[in-house]
């Protein structure tokens, strides 16, 4: 199949076809993946002579298939007397087409030049150009400065060099890489107001791409909070750290963050976060999608490879907030002189709406003293029965809820009786109404009104309406339990079950099954009756973040936000399992406060097993000092093995046999398990504090040895104890 390529944002890895660019021969061609190069060309232009020569453009995303750069440089490159291509990401990037641009160059005489996309040189790369170093490096000055006049300058560069005008070339003008964007917003900024800084790339606003940004601006002035915004070329520019400091420290209640990648290196052992830590302001990862509207919307994963992975995969190195995605591409015109669309960003206003709520909201929280914070900590309940409340994975929930509850109360927080142990928690809880199938026959010590959910559940979108009515029926006409414990200004709850009883194995992950009206009830009393200003999911894992809905980026459609809302999130989880914890962060905004896993400690062998491995040492000291006594102990241990259902693995009629047992002994006795489980806040103490620190010990890190290879190390032999075959003879040497 053959098409024009005219959908807004660019090319689509996933669909089917191939693209063909319609466009004339031109003598200069520009070839660019960055959308923001084409609508500074397109301003540029404006700025030319009236007889400069024609020029045609392209977005590289449009040329990635082998036929269409084939059929592209055949139509256009090759009537092209000068060929510009400035590529972001090397070589690689576009290996195919770089080499059918010399082709074509060598062929017809005309001239390439290669630049890279970024500040940073790229020799490898402007080499394949056809021009002298200094020639190359001067039109790669004009686009790493940007903005309209210095791209009009370059073109009257090459126009000159290359085509034979003669026109007046300035210099490349320097533009400060670091510098205040004041969005051109009508409303007059609240004083004295919070103050939240946005931060943007300086490539936006030379373009004029700064749509969604002065929509983000006026959204937070309507919330009366004053907008900071500060550009900058690159999160990597050297100056960017002490800008931040100077321009935000100290004086921002929250950064809204829309540049893309990480401000860690992850070349060091560690990230490097030190400087959001000095900011000591919650950071919110707002996403700029370089997608369109239309492919976001269909889609249920939400962002595309590309954009997870610049805009959420990256920034959660740096421990970022993610949001929302705020704006797509779109085609904002088609420039009939570059025969090109001009793509830039478009708002989409309810995603620009709740990010600006989630903001106003953080600093809400931050600025509200302890007393009078009210926060809600929800336990889950999987299966809903009395005896698996309050489950987390490896976490003793309801100990470490305690634990919680005492921290807040020594901070300041209002925190009414608060029970002394976990056992004593959960009699708390199980004294009224819970979601075992008998705890719904105690008394409810809350409830939301019938009304106020039925006019809250009018106004979701007809979409959700319909769902949760064709799959629970009309919202319900009494009262709804909400199931928990109101003590002082905190709420200690039992997240609610999002599907049925019969076999909840298959619904608490279910991608497709709307939770109840009695889940979305609970929330909402928690938001609305209550008034919490922040929820803390404790331990690993509710089954909020598992609701229908998009992957990443969601809109308002999906459960994750209609349960939860713009709300502070925060959420211990266990620290051996990012993958899940991902999950919250990227659907529901949540703050991982990674905890402990369980105390770790070695297996050790015990009843038979232990005999075994006994008699098995015994057997090998007769075999040195009383051969005599071998048959004993050999038959013993034969039966031993017997008795254990050990014989199909080793029937002991080989020497090898032997040899194996006793490596399999010794595979269990040293096999690592959790001992206990770990409360969050409270450092493991006595032997379980030792074993953990032996069982970490045990294992090499980044740089270093293990403590079991340190100590072969030292000790001279040449095996390591991590990955030697434990059947293998012990080595003869003597200790030291």
């Amino acid at each position: 199949m053959h098409r024009i390529a005219a959908l807004p944002g660019g090319w689509d890895p996933t669909q089917s076809g191939v693209i063909f660019l319609e466009q004339d021969p031109a003598p200069l061609v520009v070839l660019s993946a960055a959308d923001t190069d084409l609508t500074a060309l397109s301003a540029a232009l404006s700025l030319l002579p009236q007889d400069f020569p024609e020029v045609r453009a392209a977005n590289l995303l449009h040329l990635q298939q082998p036929l269409s750069i084939d059929d592209y440089a055949e139509k256009v490159l090759q009537q092209a007397q000068v060929i510009l291509i400035r590529l972001l990401g090397g070589r690689a990037y576009w290996s195919y087409g770089l080499e059918v641009a010399k082709q074509v160059a060598a062929e017809a005489g005309s001239t390439l030049i290669v630049i890279p996309g970024d500040d940073r040189p790229d020799w490898d790369l402007v080499s394949h150009s056809t021009v002298p170093l200094g020639v190359a490096d001067r039109v790669w000055r004009y686009w790493l400065e940007g903005g309209a006049e210095n791209v009009a300058a370059c073109l009257l560069f090459l126009a000159r060099e290359f085509l034979g005008r003669q026109y007046p070339v300035p210099d490349p003008q320097v533009l400060p890489r670091l510098g205040v964007y004041h969005p051109p917003v009508a409303l007059p900024a609240p004083s004295p107001a919070p103050k939240v800084g946005i931060l943007l790339y300086r490539a936006h606003v030379l373009a004029g791409n700064t749509q969604p940004i002065d929509a983000l601006a006026r959204a937070l002035l309507e919330r009366g909070l004053q907008p900071f915004c500060l550009y900058t070329y690159s999160l990597q520019d050297p100056d960017l750290p002490q800008a931040l400091r100077d321009h935000f420290g100290g004086q921002i209640e929250v950064l809204l963050n829309t540049t893309s990648f990480s401000l860690a290196r992850l070349d060091s052992q560690q990230p490097d976060v030190k400087l959001w830590q000095e900011l000591d302001v919650p950071v919110l990862q707002v996403i700029l999608s370089s997608g369109s509207r239309q492919s976001w919307e269909d889609s249920t994963r939400g962002l595309g490879a590309r954009d997870l992975a610049m805009n959420v995969a990256l920034p959660e190195v740096d421990g970022r907030i993610i949001s929302r995605a705020i704006s797509f591409k779109a085609v904002q015109q088609r420039d009939p002189r570059l025969q090109t669309e001009v793509v830039a960003y478009e708002a989409v206003p309810d995603r620009v709406e709740f990010v600006a709520d989630l903001a106003a909201n953080w600093v809400k929280l931050r600025r509200t003293p302890p007393p009078q914070r009210r926060l809600a900590l929800i336990l889950a309940n999987y299966p809903s029965r009395d005896g698996r409340l309050a489950n987390g994975v490896g976490l003793d929930t309801p100990a470490s809820c305690v634990e919680i509850l005492k921290a807040l109360k020594d901070n300041g927080y209002q925190v009414g009786p608060i029970p002394q142990s976990g056992d004593e928690l959960i009699g708390w809880l199980t004294q009224s109404q819970t979601y075992d199938p008998l705890g719904s026959l105690r008394p409810a010590r809350q409830c939301l009104s019938a009304d106020l959910y039925r006019e809250w559940f009018a106004r979701l979108p007809e979409p959700i309406q319909t769902d949760l009515v064709r799959q629970w029926g009309d919202p319900p006409s009494q009262d709804i339990p909400v199931v928990g414990l109101q003590l002082g200004h905190v709420f200690v709850g039992i997240q609610p079950p999002r599907g049925y009883d019969r076999d909840p194995s298959l619904n608490y992950h279910a991608p497709d099954l709307v939770p109840p009206h009695e889940y979305l009830a609970f929330y909402l009393w928690l938001r609305q009756v209550f008034g919490v200003q922040a929820v803390v999911h404790v331990g690993k894992h509710g089954n909020l973040e598992w609701l229908p809905g998009k992957g990443s980026a969601l809109s308002s459609t999906c459960y994750p936000e209609i349960a939860l809302g713009p709300l502070p999130h925060f959420y211990p989880f266990i620290v051996n399992d990012p993958g899940e914890g991902s999950q919250a962060k990227r659907r529901a905004q949540a703050v991982i406060i990674d905890h402990l896993t369980p105390p770790l400690t070695r297996a050790e062998l015990y009843g038979p097993l232990a005999e075994l491995e006994r008699l098995m040492d015994e057997y090998v000291q007769a075999q040195q000092l009383d051969p005599s006594r071998c048959p004993l102990i050999r038959a013993q241990i034969e039966e031993l093995v017997r008795s254990e259902h050990l014989d199909p693995l080793f029937n002991l009629e080989k020497e090898e046999d032997w040899s194996r047992l006793d490596g399999y002994l010794c595979e269990l006795k040293e096999s690592q398990i959790r001992d206990g489980l770990h409360i969050f806040g409270r450092m493991p103490s006595g032997e379980q504090l030792v074993d953990l620190l032996v069982s970490l010990a045990r294992y090499p890190g980044h740089g270093q040895l293990g403590l079991t290879q340190a100590i072969a190390r030292d000790w001279g032999w040449d095996w390591d104890p991590l990955t030697a075959d434990l059947t293998d003879p012990w080595p003869d040497k003597p200790y030291p």
